[in-house]
């Protein structure tokens, strides 16, 4: 557990505060640039997954039954879910229970890159490769990063990006807001807003994706100023402004765990 000076905490707290107003569609951060990958080390996650890619089954995110199909998958949409109990990266079942316990990378000895970065990223939800193929899309829908923890307390978990392989022709909407995602570069993408993604490209797009519960220690890693992740630097320009913007008037939602008054004292987690 890191020790937060008060500034230091303030100055987290106040990321908490601008996920959790954007994530009630109001004013707030939808979209941040946080670290890039060292070119090495890019080349080495990018080899990896191709050879885990090769191996192992992925999950089908448009077929019945898998915990994501709500969100109307459009094309060739693949997902491997790389942090689980059983291995098996076709494994879906514990992406979003917002538990920590149980879980862990089992190709590690093959992937060390991959290992080394899962490694590096406390209190992880999930962990996933994402890819959409030429022409493929996820229809607008809401999640939500505000949650409740098991012992009531209210905070947030939060989705981070790792474009691995992509082109201009995929973008991502975030209420209303249209991004491309570069290579190399670890986003905060606030999934409690509106948000879509499609490949307009002719060839796929291939994503790290993953959930952390934002403990204290999980948001110094990400928004921190101290040495970043092994492989990464901190960006020093974190704002991410849209290429264009989007109107949408239809979309896919869930029930929101938590109401934007109870939101209010919102904090750090604790691990679960």
């Amino acid at each position: 557990m890191p020790v937060l000076t008060g500034a230091r905490e303030r100055e987290l707290r106040e990321v908490l505060h601008g996920i959790r107003d954007a994530n009630y569609h109001r004013p707030g951060i939808r979209c941040l640039r946080l670290l890039s990958a060292d070119p090495p080390t890019l080349d080495a996650l990018i080899a990896e997954v191709t050879r885990l890619r090769a191996r192992q089954r992925p999950s089908l995110p448009g077929a019945p039954g898998h915990v994501t199909a709500w969100t109307g998958p459009r094309g060739r949409v693949e997902q491997f879910s790389l942090l689980n109990a059983s291995g098996r990266t076709d494994d879906f079942s514990r992406d979003h229970d917002l538990s920590c316990a149980g879980k862990r990378f089992h190709h590690g000895v093959r992937h060390p890159a991959l290992a080394a970065l899962i490694g590096s990223l406390p209190h992880l939800v999930n962990f996933r490769v994402n890819v959409l193929g030429p022409g493929a899309a996820l229809a607008p829908h809401e999640e939500h990063s505000v949650v409740r923890s098991r012992t009531g307390a209210v905070g947030i978990r939060a989705r981070f990006h790792l474009p691995l392989v992509t082109q201009p022709g995929a973008t991502l909407l975030l209420d209303g807001d249209v991004h491309h995602l570069r290579a190399g570069t670890v986003y905060l993408v606030n999934h409690g807003c509106v948000h879509a993604a499609e490949n307009g490209g002719t060839a796929e797009r291939i994503h790290l994706v993953w959930d952390m519960l934002l403990t204290a220690e999980a948001a110094e890693t990400m928004f921190g100023r101290g040495p970043a992740p092994a492989g990464f630097s901190r960006t020093r320009e974190r704002a991410v402004p849209p290429g264009t913007t989007r109107v949408v008037t239809r979309w896919e939602r869930i029930a929101p765990h938590v109401h934007e008054s109870a939101a209010r004292d919102i904090g750090f987690l604790s691990a679960q």
